[in-house]
């Protein structure tokens, strides 16, 4: 077995005509030795029946720092860790809600004096942000085919580059880091989830899938118990603030939601995407499939009630619930509004 210290990747030279944007990807070349350092989260969905096959994958790299994080304090203390042993690609096999307390300690923090590559494995619930930039296969196989190539295998490994969200909830505390933002029926849909779906073992992308479609059915009927408008004073950019009532609002740093969404379809050359649908929206089953796609409709309009922009920041002034990965949290427009920015561009490894 090579040591870690010693990996080599080859290097693809780009094209000087093409310019790569930040949700390109890139080819990975090591410019220095690679070492991997794992953070395992076991009550994460995917890892609540144990670590066993994962245990057995480190076992055959003793030179490789992992440890168990069950709180955001435990991943600071790990990062922290990491950053004192030069580690250079950390590896999160835990759901969306770990991915968001490693970029927040990442980005706020700066533990590290350069930026580590992130490896994301598939081990939550419902694994959005693994799904658009994370590593393939199960766990074991994903870590596997990691810690073989940073241990001297030789190949192309691809760089995807996305920004992460950095939301100021209160001004009076410390920002938190994210990859996507929901409201209003979004987050309903997420304690509607927790409550009956999950509880039922309802795991993987097709969960928050019967989740929406059991909204799509309430709102097509124009009445529910569990969808309800939020109303919310939103501002974006340069533009001043507009009060509406929504259905939905979400912001997001990745390119991919669950089940291959794309429901983006603004034109503006900015870093974040932004999707609004307004309460009482008309023509929504015809609106709807294309949207979803990220193409735009003849019905799929503003004065039709849904909104989509490409921004760089979005600030929100409502009382309720929003959600940040997965993770629940509240605004109170007493304390201001709710600010949304580019926080900053993080590198996820692809193989």
């Amino acid at each position: 077995m090579n040591d870690l210290r010693h990996a080599t990747t080859t290097v693809k030279r780009a094209s000087t005509e093409s310019k790569l944007e930040s949700n390109s990807p890139s080819v990975f070349a090591a410019a220095e030795p690679l070492r991997v350092g794992v953070l395992n989260n076991p009550r994460s969905g995917g890892n609540r029946r144990g670590l066993g096959a994962v245990r057995e994958v480190l076992a055959a790299y003793p030179q490789v720092s992992h440890r168990e994080v069950l709180t955001p304090a435990d991943v600071a203390s790990a990062l922290v860790d990491f950053a004192r042993k030069e580690v250079n690609i950390v590896a999160v096999n835990g759901g969306d809600g770990t991915i968001q307390a490693v970029l927040t300690v990442l980005c706020h923090r700066k533990p590290f004096e350069t930026f580590p590559h992130l490896a994301v494995l598939r081990a939550g619930t419902t694994s959005m942000t693994a799904g658009d930039v994370g590593l393939k296969g199960s766990r074991e196989q994903a870590l596997r085919r990691l810690l073989s190539w940073a241990d001297g295998g030789e190949g192309e490994v691809a760089i995807l580059h996305r920004p992460v969200l950095r939301v100021q909830v209160d001004p009076h505390q410390d920002p938190i880091y994210g990859m996507f933002l929901g409201a209003a029926s979004i987050y309903q849909g997420i304690q509607f989830f927790n409550n009956r779906l999950n509880r039922r073992g309802f795991r993987g992308e097709w969960a928050p899938g019967l989740t929406i479609a059991l909204f799509l059915l309430a709102i097509a009927r124009r009445g529910s118990d569990y969808v309800t408008p939020v109303p919310i004073s939103v501002g974006f950019d340069q533009r001043p603030p507009e009060r509406r009532d929504y259905l939905l609002l979400m912001i997001s740093a990745l390119e991919r939601l669950f089940l291959g969404l794309r429901p983006f379809w603004g034109k503006e050359e900015k870093t974040l995407h932004y999707t609004a649908v307004e309460a009482r929206p008309q023509h929504l089953l015809r609106a709807l499939p294309a949207l979803m796609r990220g193409r735009r409709n003849r019905y799929g309009t503003p004065d039709n009630g849904y909104f989509s922009h490409n921004v760089q920041q979005v600030q929100l002034t409502f009382n309720g619930g929003f959600t940040l990965d997965g993770e629940l949290f509240k605004a109170e427009s007493h304390l201001g509004p709710v600010v949304v920015q580019n926080g900053g561009k993080v590198s996820f490894l692809r193989l």
